[in-house]
C-alpha cells in the first residue's frame, strides 16, 4: 500500500449490524482525514493457556452457573440448532462488508506475524467492544501488539463491561500502557483505563456518530422500507417473559429486525437496518447502535439494558443531553418532542473533539 495508510483492528465476525456500520463509518472518517484505511480481517483466538486456571478460579467464585454450563457443554456436547436463516443474515452482512469497506486479503486467527504491519503507517484499534474479555479473550491483536508502539492508536474502544477480572488486569494494564494514543467510547471505559494504568484518556464518540448524517442519508437513499407506518424491534437478548414488551404503548405494527426464522427478514443487511430505523415510528431495542441511529434520525426510542450494568445507551443519551426516563425493569424511554438545538450542539462539540483526537494521533510523527 502507498501513501498514508492505516490498518484497523476490530471485531470481524459478520454477525453484527453495529460492528459493520461502525467500521464503515471509521473508514469514511479516516479517508476524510486524508488516510487510506484497510480493515484487517481476523478472528479471536482461544484463551491464552496462562489464563486458564485463573479464569477457572474467577468463574468459580463470581459466576458458578456459567462455569457449570461451560463444563457441561464440554462433557456432554449437544448439537446446537440455530435459527433456520442465520446463515442468510451472516451472508448479507458479509456482502455489505466486502462491497462497502476495504479489507486485507490476508486473514488472521488471533494475531498477525511480526513485520506484517510494516505495510501501515498507523494502526487503529476500534471501535465497538474490542476490549470486552468475554468476546475477545484479551488477545494481543486487539491491543495492536503486532505493530510498532509508535504506530498504535485506540479510537472509541469499548470494554462492554464495568470491570476487568483480576486475573486479566495486569495483562490489560501492560497492553493499554503500550498504546500512545488511547480513547474510549464510554465514561466507565475511561475510568477503567485510569484504574489500570493511571492515565486519563478522553471519551470520544462512536464512529457512527463521528461522521456527518449525510453519510447515512447517502447510504440508505434507495433502500426500500414499508409504505405504511411501522415500528422496529431489535432485541439481541430477549427479556424473560413478554411483560416488558406488552406494557409498551406502541400503536403501530412492530417489525422484528432480528427475526431469523424467515428468509425475507434474514436478508436484511446493515444498509437496510439503518433505513428501517430511519423511517420507523418507534424503535424498541437493547442494541447500542440501533439506539444511535434512532437518535441520529430523531426516532422515539424504547431501549432496554442488556444486563444490569449495561450503561451504553445511557451514556449515549448523556452525550446528547436529552431527557429520558428509566423503569425498574431496565427499560429506558426517550421521546423526541423537545428542543433539539442544544442536543445537536452538544454532539457537534463532541464530534469536533473526537475528530481532533483522531487527527492528532494519526499525524504525530514517530519518536
Amino acid at each position: 500500500m502507498n501513501g498514508r495508510t492505516v490498518g484497523i483492528a476490530t471485531i470481524d465476525d459478520d454477525g453484527n449490524f453495529g460492528n459493520r456500520l461502525q467500521n464503515y463509518a471509521l473508514q469514511f472518517a479516516l479517508r476524510d482525514l486524508g488516510w487510506q484505511p484497510e480493515t484487517i480481517r481476523n478472528r479471536a483466538g482461544p484463551w491464552p493457556r496462562s489464563t486458564l486456571i485463573p479464569r477457572l478460579v474467577h468463574d468459580l467464585v463470581s459466576d458458578p452457573p456459567s462455569l457449570v454450563q461451560r463444563v457441561r457443554r464440554r462433557l456432554i456436547p449437544e448439537a446446537e440448532v440455530g435459527p433456520p436463516f442465520a446463515g442468510v443474515r451472516r451472508d448479507a452482512i458479509a456482502e455489505f462488508a466486502r462491497s462497502s469497506t476495504a479489507r486485507s486479503v490476508e486473514a488472521f486467527d488471533h494475531s498477525a506475524p511480526d513485520g506484517w504491519a510494516d505495510r501501515y503507517d498507523k494502526v487503529v484499534a476500534g471501535s465497538d467492544q474490542i476490549w470486552n474479555p468475554a468476546y475477545r479473550r484479551a488477545g494481543g491483536f486487539d491491543f495492536l501488539t503486532f505493530a510498532a508502539p509508535d504506530k498504535r492508536i485506540a479510537y472509541a474502544a469499548s470494554f462492554g463491561t464495568p470491570t476487568i477480572p483480576r486475573y486479566l488486569r495486569s495483562r490489560y494494564a501492560e497492553r493499554i500502557a503500550a498504546i500512545p494514543h488511547v480513547s474510549v467510547r464510554e465514561p466507565r471505559g475511561s475510568e477503567l483505563v485510569e484504574e489500570l494504568t493511571g492515565r486519563t484518556v478522553p471519551v470520544v464518540v462512536d464512529p457512527t456518530v463521528l461522521v456527518d448524517r449525510s453519510v447515512w442519508d447517502a447510504l440508505i437513499m434507495d433502500a426500500e422500507v414499508p409504505s405504511q407506518p411501522y415500528g422496529v424491534q431489535f432485541l439481541l437478548a430477549r427479556p424473560h417473559g413478554q411483560e416488558w414488551l406488552s406494557s409498551l404503548r406502541v400503536d403501530v405494527p412492530l417489525i422484528d429486525l432480528n427475526d431469523l426464522s424467515v428468509a425475507a427478514s434474514a436478508r436484511l443487511d446493515p444498509r437496510g437496518f439503518v433505513a428501517a430505523i430511519a423511517h420507523a415510528e418507534v424503535v424498541v431495542t437493547d442494541s447500542f447502535h440501533a439506539a444511535v441511529f434512532a437518535m441520529r434520525y430523531r426516532r422515539p426510542l424504547l431501549a432496554r439494558r442488556r444486563h444490569p450494568t449495561d450503561d451504553r445507551v445511557q451514556s449515549l443519551l448523556g452525550l446528547y443531553g436529552v431527557p429520558s426516563s428509566a423503569d425498574r425493569s431496565g427499560g429506558i424511554r426517550f421521546e423526541v418532542d423537545f428542543d433539539w438545538a442544544p442536543a445537536e450542539a452538544s454532539v457537534e462539540r463532541a464530534r469536533g473533539e473526537s475528530r481532533g483526537f483522531l487527527s492528532s494521533a494519526l499525524n504525530e510523527s514517530p519518536r
